[in-house]
């Protein structure tokens, strides 16, 4: 009696797994802002430049980091927002 007993509960556990990992998987809601790529690319591309006046100002036009930073912003923007 305990041999069907154990394949019982082996199936069981079994079936109870498949289900479990079988399961759909909650899904984050994502929400918009109103707002549409071009115009995130805009504000995006308005930000970098604002960046780099600001470091060209504290730190003169020769600061060659200012500029790493702005192009680093570039590809920032033009990878997340500009280029979709």
């Amino acid at each position: 009696m305990r041999k069907p007993i154990s394949y019982f509960t082996t199936v069981a556990m079994f079936v109870v797994l498949m289900l479990a990992l079988s399961a759909p998987v909650a899904q984050r809601s994502v929400k918009a802002d109103g707002k549409t790529l071009q115009e995130k690319c805009d504000d995006c591309t308005i930000r970098n430049n604002d960046r780099l006046e600001q470091c060209v100002a504290v730190h003169g036009v020769d600061h060659i980091p200012c500029y790493d930073k702005y192009n680093e912003g570039v590809v920032h923007c033009y990878r997340n927002f500009c280029e979709q």
